[in-house]
């Protein structure tokens, strides 16, 4: 008798990177999403004043640097939670302005990771007045470490 197998957990994504550049698959997995928020600020460059804030290359020194973290996040909001890539400009935009008040990345890091999360619930339960409210304050949370008043999203 042959088993139904149950869909459960995240479907695998291929990395198309090799042990060399990571060594787990979680790894690989987190570049993958860092890479794709790479590409989202570098696409976006001229929507997001201050993209060096969170990415920056320097052809002629071949080095590169940027917040991990924050670039994380914003891909997973792309390709993991389906964001559209306007919505993602903004939060890099709130993202940068936080940087420029001071906060570090990581702080950052945990307010967009808030925000995917419970946009994701509030989506799931669109019904749940409490779930949606939670969404907004969450984004309203970021907004605010950067001291910006926009009503975006």
């Amino acid at each position: 008798m042959e088993q139904d197998k149950r869909g459960r957990g995240r479907p695998k994504i291929d990395t198309h990177i090799t042990e060399a550049y990571a060594s787990s698959r979680r790894q690989a997995v987190n570049a993958v999403y860092m890479y794709e928020g790479v590409e989202l600020i570098s696409v976006a460059a001229t929507e997001i004043p201050d993209s060096d804030l969170l990415w920056c290359s320097d052809a002629s020194t071949q080095t590169a640097g940027g917040k991990q973290g924050i670039l994380e996040q914003l891909g997973r909001m792309l390709i993991q939670d389906k964001f559209s890539p306007d919505d993602c400009i903004t939060i890099a935009n709130f993202a940068i302005q936080a940087l420029k008040a001071g906060h570090t990345s990581r702080e950052i890091e945990k307010a967009i990771r808030k925000v995917r999360l419970t946009n994701k619930k509030a989506s799931a339960d669109p019904e749940n007045e409490a779930l949606n409210h939670a969404a907004v304050n969450a984004l309203d949370e970021l907004r605010a470490m950067g001291g910006t008043d926009h009503t975006i999203l």
